[in-house]
């Protein structure tokens, strides 16, 4: 009875380290969008994009968490309200990966054609920012000294929004630990590869 006792109690315990894991994302998310302002951002969303699924029980768990922003003093462009001209910036938190044994934040650019766009990206649309980093049967991907460059096959362009490039760089989520951090690793960050 004991062992059944013990491992009802590692459930739970596993389960309430993973809400305060929630609740600490949470946090540092409202914190970003505040810095990212202060820093010319926009954020695109006060959610973030993320995958679900009801009948896969990888999709049960969100352990993937892609926030969108853009710089602030872009053009705005004339087919969809709130989209600036210019690259989109990505900051994907991911809990989870299965060849890595710790948790990554992934700061990336992304260059669209953004003539197709009617609308900003929704909550659902996180694949679009998720695959290319990591879908070799839709895109060509190389990394050099740490700087992942994905380029989408002709036939993958459409349905990936007119994406034409994202290029990204990972790094431990344990580094960003203080709002210092989150400026100087994730919005710094962001900037050094708008210069890429």
């Amino acid at each position: 009875m004991s062992s059944t006792n013990n491992l009802g109690q590692n459930i739970t315990t596993a389960i309430n380290v993973l809400y305060e894991t929630y609740q600490n994302l949470n946090l540092m998310f409202s914190e970003m969008d505040i810095i990212a302002e202060e820093e010319g951002f926009v954020s695109l969303s006060p959610k973030f994009l993320r995958w679900k699924s009801d009948s896969n029980t990888n999709g049960w768990l969100t352990n993937n968490f892609v926030k969108l922003y853009q710089l602030e003093d872009k053009s705005m462009m004339a087919n969809v309200p709130d989209l600036r001209e210019g690259y989109m910036f990505c900051v994907e938190i991911e809990l989870g990966e299965e060849d890595v044994n710790y948790p990554l934040i992934t700061l990336s650019k992304f260059t669209f054609d953004y003539r197709s766009w009617s609308r900003l990206p929704g909550v659902s649309d996180h694949w679009i920012f998720h695959n290319p980093f990591r879908d070799e049967s839709q895109f060509n991907i190389d990394e050099k000294e740490g700087l992942c460059t994905s380029k989408p096959h002709q036939k993958t362009k459409k349905k990936y929004w007119g994406l034409q490039e994202a290029i990204g760089r990972s790094f431990p989520l344990l580094n960003v630990t203080s709002p210092e951090t989150i400026r100087s690793g994730i919005f710094k960050g962001l900037l050094e590869l708008s210069e890429v």
